[in-house]
């Protein structure tokens, strides 16, 4: 029989990928791709993954999740801090229900937060998905850790469209959207900006094979067994770094090959 998920093995899993004491995390993926427990219901066993992490980091840490809402990107279905779900897996979701929880302001691709840098992370933030005065570009700066559990990162790092918008990849535009968002008892109109790619571009994607691969040259990406799945770890600094670097040399780097149709070109 499949051992049982308990705090114990959670906590050397979490620890042993970078989670320490004051830290900010940003914690994506499938929780339930390492395994359900044998005892545990739903909301307990997302509650035993948010203990872990909470007391690993401590009162001066803070969790950071994706809450995003893509499903309503040329909708007319108005956004709302409080009430519109995440789509972006279950922890995330139970992260912005948690009394505390502070939620970036953009319709489409926002972020959640819960801990000392909350507010700082997630408010008064730009309308946009990713550049300065993001979420990413503050986690940043307070040199987080980037944790995926039961999804390598390679195949959801969203860090790397951060790198992608400071460096201008000519493939990918910023695109202006007016969205309802809901204040209250009254619903208003606000631009928010989203980084796309050009439609008539024939990108082809190679899962950010190349970028892992100059990574882990240079830095240390941790893994750790996790009940029946898998976590691994990174300092995002390091990635930002070695990433944009490569990109400084192959502005193509994120792409399996450099596209054949360039909108973009003169």
């Amino acid at each position: 029989m499949l051992a049982d998920i308990s705090y114990e093995s959670l906590k050397q899993a979490y620890s042993s990928v970078g989670i320490t004491e004051g830290k900010v995390v940003y914690v994506t993926g499938d929780i339930t791709k390492v395994g359900i427990s044998l005892s545990l219901s739903k909301f307990e066993l997302l509650n035993l993954h948010l203990k872990v992490i909470m007391d690993l980091i401590g009162p001066e840490g803070t969790i950071v999740v994706p809450t995003h809402s893509f499903s309503l990107c040329n909708t007319n279905i108005p956004f709302s801090l409080k009430n519109t779900p995440s789509e972006t897996g279950a922890f995330s979701e139970f992260i912005r229900n948690q009394t505390g929880s502070i939620r970036q302001l953009h319709p489409f691709s926002s972020r959640t937060a819960i801990g000392k840098e909350a507010s700082y992370i997630c408010e008064n933030t730009a309308p946009h998905s990713y550049g300065m005065h993001t979420p990413f570009s503050r986690m940043l700066e307070l040199n987080s850790i980037f944790i995926s559990v039961g999804i390598h990162p390679k195949q959801i790092v969203s860090l790397v469209h951060q790198c992608e918008s400071d460096m201008n990849v000519p493939y990918r535009y910023t695109k202006e959207f007016i969205h309802p968002i809901e204040t209250g008892q009254h619903t208003k109109m606000k631009a928010f900006y989203h980084l796309v790619t050009y439609l008539n571009c024939d990108i082809k994607r190679d899962k950010n094979v190349k970028i892992f691969e100059n990574f882990e040259k240079q830095f240390k990406l941790n893994h750790s067994k996790m009940c029946h799945g898998s976590v691994w770890g990174f300092n995002m600094r390091e990635f930002y770094k070695a990433t944009t670097e490569l990109m400084r040399d192959d502005i193509y780097s994120w792409l399996a090959e450099p596209p054949n149709s360039r909108p973009y070109q003169a």
